[in-house]
């Protein structure tokens, strides 16, 4: 016994760094060597401690050494022949449970199974039969119902991507862990949810972030959000079918729509503020104006300040104008399953002041329709909300045909309930609307007196120059297969001199935010039809 203690302990202290040098250079790979190392001691250990006493100590440790790498070897060689041998016609998986317990551990099959993530369907299912579940060849081609000769070739051709893929350093992008997010715009009727339907989640819009700008195949997408292929198919199909995703001649995929980069959003805002006072200016003068206009076709409740009237009037005039110089519908495209409309995203940015502005409402068959302008600051993008279809074709009728409170049908007073106090009020058995109401008449007299004025014409002129500056900005920050997209992402930034015109006026003081924003109804309106 003490023999035995005496050897252990020269074997710890002479030996275990001799054949950590050993292992790594036969292996040259120090993780292995540590591996193969620890076999080797476990092994002369273990026969010291069962009271072998060798003659040579030295040349015992080295003998099991040398026996133990030579295991490891042929191990290691016939796993590669598992991957990678050329004559897999012959070659058929044995069943051995011992064999699939050494391995489980060893790292060939964690980059094995690695690898099997980053393969296309087209082969996955034949490589996880033939290397995972142990099946034969011939009993893959009948479950598949492929020729044998087919599933051969396949293998072939996947084992040869499994080969390369782990002999690769996996390197998943920033994307894997820190998923970024994008805002969008649309425009146009989407009644069966798209495009917001598909870009609800995180996966999906790092996809459409990292394939912006930069064609990529599937497994490079997978790669890059750390998402296996078979997960990555799925959601690509689906962007794709939405029209987001456009699949290439080379079968790389790319973003079906310009998504709007940090840096180029910093410099259209530039753009858009450098000649701002002066295009606000001339809308405020355009506005005042035009407010004895407005006051005559009644199209401002008699209650109605100036400044709420100014609210709506600021945000419609910048719309006007853009649509006089690029008209955002012409630009629409249609889309797989019928409908048309435009679609772009911006990546996160921070800039001086938001300019972001919705323009949102509900229509009914008639003609009559709801509108409101959707203010991203001073806490004016809900105020009291949007007005509901139903509520909406209401109003309409009540406005239209001079409708009293007791004419209301029992189902009619339901609706008037989420009317009252927020876009209208009673007075007396009468209903006095709360927002801008526009009838065909009126809305004929005030676009001609806004097109007969003469700083209309300045206005515009300014506003064109900036149109042209925004798009060249566009155009040099998308790739050759977004060219086209630069109009349609031009006329939706255009939209933004409605913030920049309220930023402008509420600094000069010539606009006031309502006292109340949660409580007011400012820029909102109804279209009448005659």
């Amino acid at each position: 016994m003490y023999e035995t203690k005496m050897l252990i302990d020269r074997f710890t202290d002479e030996y275990t760094e001799k054949l950590f040098y050993f292992c790594l250079k036969k292996t040259g790979n120090s993780v292995e060597a540590e591996d193969l190392a620890s076999d080797i001691a476990l092994n002369v250990l273990t026969a010291l401690k069962k009271g072998v006493i060798p003659d040579s100590f030295s040349a015992y440790v080295w003998q099991i050494a040398r026996n133990r790498y030579s295991r490891w070897a042929d191990d290691k060689r016939k796993r590669s022949e598992r991957i990678s041998g050329e004559d897999i016609e012959n070659f058929e998986v044995e069943s051995d449970e011992s064999t699939e317990n050494e391995m489980i551990h060893s790292e060939e099959l964690k980059l094995l199974r690695r690898e099997l993530a980053f393969i296309s369907s087209e082969y996955r299912s034949i490589l996880i039969a033939f290397y995972i579940d142990d099946r034969r060849v011939t009993d893959i081609a009948d479950t598949l119902d492929l020729p044998k000769g087919t599933v051969m070739t396949k293998l072939r051709r996947a084992r040869t991507k499994l080969k390369e893929g782990m002999n690769m350093a996996r390197e998943f992008g920033a994307r894997s862990y820190k998923p970024e997010n994008v805002d969008f715009s649309s425009s146009g009727p989407q009644p069966t949810g798209l495009p917001w339907s598909a870009v609800q989640r995180s996966i999906s819009k790092n996809i459409l972030l990292e394939a912006s700008n930069n064609p990529s195949t599937l497994e490079e997408l997978a790669i890059a959000l750390g998402i296996a292929l078979p997960y990555m198919e799925e959601e690509v199909e689906l962007l794709v079918k939405a029209t987001l995703l456009k699949k290439l001649d080379d079968g790389r995929f790319i973003t079906d729509f310009y998504i709007s980069s940090a840096e180029c959003q910093r410099r259209i805002y530039d753009a858009l503020c450098r000649d701002s006072a002066k295009r606000s200016s001339l809308i405020n003068e355009i506005i005042t104006s035009a407010l004895p206009l407005i006051r005559e076709h009644k199209t401002a409740p008699e209650a109605m300040s100036d400044n709420d009237v100014k609210w709506w009037a600021v945000m419609m005039i910048a719309d006007l104008i853009a649509q006089k110089i690029a008209d955002v519908e012409s630009c629409h495209r249609v889309r797989a399953n019928g409908e048309s409309w435009g679609f772009m995203g911006y990546e996160d940015v921070t800039l001086p002041r938001p300019l972001f502005s919705g323009h949102s409402g509900t229509g009914s068959n008639s003609g009559d329709q709801f509108w409101a302008f959707q203010i991203s600051n001073f806490g004016m993008w809900e105020r009291v909300g949007l007005m509901e279809y139903s509520e909406m074709v209401l109003l309409a009728d009540i406005l239209r045909n001079g409708r009293t409170v007791d004419s209301f049908t029992q189902s009619e007073h339901i609706i008037w309930g989420s009317i009252n106090n927020r876009f209208a009020h009673e007075e007396n058995g009468r209903v006095i609307p709360d927002i801008i109401v526009i009838t065909s008449e009126a809305r004929k007299a005030m676009l001609e007196r806004l097109y007969s004025d003469p700083k209309t014409e300045k206005l515009i002129d300014l506003t064109r120059s900036l149109y042209g500056e925004i798009r060249e900005l566009i155009i040099s920050d998308t790739s050759k297969h977004n060219k086209d997209e630069a109009d349609y992402a031009a006329q939706m930034f255009l939209l933004h001199t409605r913030m920049t015109a309220v930023y402008d006026l509420v600094d000069s003081g010539d606009l006031i935010v309502p006292d109340c924003p949660s409580k007011s109804s400012v820029a909102m309106w109804l279209d009448l039809v005659d």
